[in-house]
This record gives structure tokens, sequence and C-alpha cells, in this order.
């Protein structure tokens, strides 16, 4: 499904989410890879569980990503998957009176 942002307040969310190169690979990797563990992104790209955790809100509440818990042999697993669905955003729709 389309997902339309109708001016560029709106898109403010997603602006922020790729305004990070670390954010901006996690999805990449996603479509990539298909959906993984949050704990084997942070591995890959070498960061710490606060930062991937910190990241993947920020994708998510974005709506970049989506964030599945699953129950595995040592607890809960978050695992991780891109939304390809396009994201069309309205410039225009900023400029009306």
């Amino acid at each position: 499904m389309k997902r339309n942002i109708q001016n560029l307040r709106e898109g403010i969310p997603v602006f922020k989410a790729l305004a990070s190169e670390t954010r901006i690979a996690i999805p990449e990797m996603l479509m990539k890879h298909g959906p993984m563990k949050m704990t084997a992104i942070a591995e890959i790209l070498k960061i710490t569980g606060g930062a991937i955790t910190g990241h993947c809100k920020d994708l998510y509440e974005a709506g970049l990503i989506t964030i599945e818990k699953r129950g595995g042999k040592h607890g809960i697993q978050k695992i991780c998957s891109a939304v390809t669905d396009p994201l069309a955003i309205d410039v225009k729709g900023s400029m009306k009176p």
C-alpha cells in the first residue's frame, strides 16, 4: 500500500529517521537480507544493544521498519523487517495557504 505524506511537517519523523548513516543502513540491510534479529543487526553494524534499540525505535516510529517480538531459547527476540511500501511526499502540500 502506498503511503502519502501530505506536507513536509508530516514527514519530519521520516526525515529524522533517515538523517543517520546507521539508520539508512538498517532498512537497506533488511531489504537485502530479509527479516533479521535486532542483535544480529547490531553485530553487523558493530554497535551496542542500546544503540540498535534506539535506531530501530526511530525507524519503527517513522513507519520504515516493523519489529516483531518472538519467544526464543534465551528470552524474547526482536525481529526487524523493512516496510517496502512506496512512500510519496507532497512538497507542494506544504506551500498551500
